[in-house]
């Protein structure tokens, strides 16, 4: 059987903290719809301390 391994990465790319932190609360209220409110209290806080990071916006 053939084992599959992602590629590599081959370049960093950019992100942006508010696009990130935009991503976890999409994640965290499709989380909220599915009864796993434990989750999506954890990705709320998480997405918080994204926003409290003080991380620059890479441009």
């Amino acid at each position: 059987m053939e084992s599959i391994v992602p590629a590599a990465p081959t370049e960093r790319v950019p992100f942006s903290p508010l696009m990130l932190a935009d991503r976890l609360l999409s994640l965290a209220q499709d989380a909220d719809r599915a009864g796993f409110t434990g989750t999506a209290s954890n990705l709320v806080a998480v997405m918080f301390e994204v926003l409290d990071s003080g991380l620059p916006v890479q441009h």
